[in-house]
C-alpha cells in the first residue's frame, strides 16, 4: 500500500481515549453515557496532508517554507504549522509581500483543498519546490469537471463560494474555457431549476444567487441548456443528492425525458469519508442521546453539516471548536443559521446523561479527545489516567 494511504490508520494527533471509543462506540463513566459513532474525525486525506507536511520538514528543513493558505480548517493545527515555523503566503495569518518575494529555495505546500490554476502556475514560474497534499478526494470533482467542460456542460457545483477547494474547481473550469454555477443550498437550486423550468428570468435568477456564483459574461440562456453536477467534498451529501434530482426534474420538465442524456450530468463524486461520517453520524443520533457535541473549526464545512444531523433528528447539537469552548458555566457554540458564537449556560443536565460525539474531517483526535475529558470534568467524573490526552503533532 502507498505511504498514508490506509484509511483504517492515526498517522498524526492520536488520543488514547478516542481509540477506546473507537473499538467500541460507547464508554460509561461515572452517571456520563459516552457515546462515538462508527466513523469520525480525521479522513485519511487530511491525516495524508499532515503526514506529508512532517516529511517536507524533515526533507528540506533548512530551507524557507511556506503554506499557501490553512493546510486545513482547524485553528488548532494552523497553530501548530506556525509553531514548526511554517509560514502562510495567504489568510489572515500572510507574510505581506512574501509570494511575490517567492523564490527557488523556497518550499510552498499546497493545502488538502487544493488551489487555484493560476495559483499553481506562478509557483511553477517562480521555480519553487511545490510540496502538494491535494487530497485524492478532492481531484475526483476537478476531474469531471474538466470531462464536463469538453463535452461542453455548465458545471454546477454544490458548494460555498470563496471555500479553497470550490475556488480551485472553477478556476480549472475557467482554465479550460468552460462555464460554473455554485449552489449553496436547495433554496438556490430550486431558483436555477425555476429559470431552466422557464418560470422566472435571468434577472430573477441572479438575484437569486450569490455575486460570485457565477462568472461576469456568464449567460444564463445559453450556458443552461446543457448542465453537469458536481459537489465540494465536504457538503452535505444528501442534500448534494437532493440537488442534482430536482436539476435532473427541472431539465426532464423542459426537454422531455428522452433528452436527459443530451442536456443533464449526474455526479458521483461524493467523498467516502464525508459520507462515511454523515451516516455515522445519523445513527449514533439515532440513538436519541441527551446532548450531541459536534467539535471542528467554525469555518469547517463539513463540520456544519454534520451539526445539521443532530438538528434533523430533533437532538440538541452543538458545533465547537475545542476544549476551551467547555466549561462549568456555559458551552460556547456557533449557531448554525446565523453563524454566530453564543454561549448557552445550563447546558449539562442533572443526574445521568448520554452524551454523543463527532468530529469533523479536519479535527484531530486530540482535540476531540480533550473535548471529551472537558465535559467529564464538568460533569464531576474521573477519566482512567491511561485515557488522558498528550497533545502530539
Amino acid at each position: 500500500m502507498p505511504k498514508y494511504e490506509d484509511p483504517e490508520v492515526r498517522y498524526t494527533y492520536r488520543s488514547a481515549l478516542i481509540d477506546r471509543l473507537r473499538e467500541g462506540g460507547e464508554l460509561r463513566i461515572g452517571r456520563l453515557r459516552l457515546l462515538m459513532p462508527q466513523s469520525f474525525g480525521f479522513c485519511w486525506g487530511v491525516d495524508r496532508a499532515l503526514s506529508m507536511v512532517n516529511d517536507a520538514r524533515a526533507e528540506h528543513g533548512d530551507r524557507p517554507m511556506w503554506l499557501l493558505n490553512s493546510i486545513i480548517h482547524n485553528p488548532k493545527v494552523n497553530a501548530d504549522m506556525r509553531e514548526m515555523g511554517i509560514k502562510f503566503l495567504k489568510g489572515d495569518r500572510a507574510v505581506d509581500g512574501a509570494l511575490e518575494g517567492l523564490d527557488q529555495n523556497d518550499v510552498v505546500i499546497v493545502p488538502a483543498f487544493s488551489a487555484m490554476v493560476e495559483e499553481m502556475e506562478y509557483l511553477k514560474d517562480r521555480g519553487v519546490t511545490v510540496v502538494d497534499t491535494t487530497c485524492p478526494w478532492v481531484i475526483k470533482p476537478h476531474k469531471r469537471a474538466q470531462k464536463y467542460v469538453r463535452e461542453e456542460f455548465t458545471t454546477v457545483v454544490h458548494g460555498t463560494v470563496g471555500h479553497d477547494e470550490t475556488s480551485a474547481t472553477c478556476s480549472l473550469v475557467r482554465h479550460h474555457g468552460g462555464e460554473f454555477v455554485i449552489v449553496h443550498d436547495l433554496r438556490e437550486a430550486e431558483v436555477l431549476a425555476q429559470f431552466i423550468e422557464g418560470s422566472i428570468d435571468a434577472a430573477a435568477l441572479l438575484a437569486g444567487l450569490h455575486p460570485d456564483a457565477v462568472r461576469a459574461a456568464f449567460d444564463p440562456d445559453r450556458h443552461l441548456q446543457k448542465i453537469g453536477v458536481i459537489n465540494q467534498t465536504t457538503m452535505l451529501a444528501s442534500e448534494s443528492r437532493a440537488i442534482a434530482d430536482r436539476l435532473c426534474r427541472a431539465l426532464e420538465n423542459r426537454h422531455g425525458r428522452d433528452a436527459l442524456d443530451d442536456c443533464f450530468r449526474d455526479f458521483d463524486t461524493i467523498c467516502q469519508a464525508t459520507q462515511d461520517n454523515q451516516d455515522a453520524a445519523t445513527k449514533v443520533v439515532a440513538l436519541k442521546p441527551d446532548l450531541f457535541l459536534v467539535v471542528g473549526g467554525y469555518d469547517s464545512s463539513n463540520t456544519r453539516n454534520l451539526a445539521r444531523v443532530g438538528d434533523a433528528a430533533g437532538v440538541p447539537a452543538w458545533h465547537i471548536q475545542g476544549p476551551d469552548c467547555v466549561t462549568g458555566e456555559w458551552i460556547e457554540y456557533r449557531e448554525r443559521n446565523s453563524g454566530e458564537i453564543r454561549q448557552q449556560v445550563d447546558w449539562l443536565p442533572s443526574g445521568e446523561v448520554s452524551v454523543a460525539f463527532t468530529a469533523g474531517a479536519s479535527t484531530p483526535d486530540a482535540i476531540l479527545g480533550m473535548v471529551v475529558e472537558r465535559v467529564l470534568e464538568v460533569a464531576g467524573e474521573q477519566l482512567p489516567a491511561e485515557l488522558s490526552t498528550e497533545l502530539e503533532v
